[in-house]
């Protein structure tokens, strides 16, 4: 039986981790937008999740708003891919509407290394070491998993949960609002998700509130995030840090081994 699993564990449940994703350059007003739709002690632990050169045409820097907000704001601060793009594909823009963005799903360990490293030295100038990685779409090769080791990350993010470069394997799904753009994909992975909704506040399961820009331009979906949010406060669900999801999750662990 998994940890998780165990009867009568309320250590793992009625918690959810705030993360906004994709935040760029010509971001500054949406930010704000999606920090404020959640409650004050979730904005103080939400992962940001920055992409410092995005779609190669839009580098952050510390002389920009976006790049002073970002290192006073609270919250982990993820290193979200590189550019967030892999250029045009006919399959994805059919699919979303747009290019390929699974960045780092197919790399070597060169390219992965390269990338990241860029991506670091930007974060450098806004003084902000991550210790967190999430690749685009939740999507990473092996090689970039290594590199990510040997640069002395702490973790990264998968869509089904965590990952630590100790060893920790989270089951944390990552709840997602962004489809593309594709009206019939977006309408369809509304009711889909209303039922996924239904199924982690049934049983009380944590999981993963990932917000994005485009969330916001949907008005069903962001009145569904809305309602999620008051549903989540009614039903006394907790925000908690990427670090302390961890910490509990070695606390549950630690506690099924213990009784197994």
């Amino acid at each position: 039986m998994a940890p998780a699993d165990l009867p009568g564990n309320r250590l793992w449940s009625r918690f959810y981790v705030p993360e906004i994703h994709d935040i760029h350059p010509k971001m500054e007003t949406s930010l704000d937008v999606l920090l404020n739709v959640l409650p004050e002690a979730a904005r103080q632990v939400a992962a940001l999740l920055v992409v410092p050169n995005w779609m190669m045409t839009e580098r952050l820097h510390d002389r920009s708003t976006l790049g002073w907000q970002i290192s006073t704001l609270p919250g982990e601060k993820v290193l979200h891919g590189y550019t967030h793009s892999l250029g045009p594909n006919w399959v994805d823009w059919l699919l979303y509407g747009h290019d390929n963005r699974s960045e780092f799903r197919a790399l070597d360990g060169e390219e992965a290394r390269r990338r990241i490293i860029k991506g670091l030295q930007i974060f450098a100038d806004l003084r902000i070491r991550p210790r967190w990685f999430c690749a685009p779409r939740w999507q990473q090769s092996r090689a970039s998993s290594a590199a990510l080791v040997d640069l002395g990350f702490f973790g990264w993010q998968y869509k089904s949960g965590l990952e630590t470069t100790q060893g920790d394997r989270v089951p944390l799904p990552a709840l997602c609002f962004d489809e593309g753009e594709r009206r019939i994909r977006i309408a369809a992975a509304h009711v889909l998700r209303s039922v996924e909704i239904a199924r982690l506040l049934r049983g009380g399961r944590p999981f993963r509130l990932t917000l994005h820009p485009s969330d916001a331009q949907h008005p069903r979906v962001w009145a569904q995030i809305q309602s999620l949010r008051e549903r989540l406060e009614a039903e006394g669900y907790v925000p908690l840090s990427l670090e302390e999801a961890v910490a509990r999750w070695r606390r549950v662990s630690a506690a099924g081994t213990a009784s197994a």
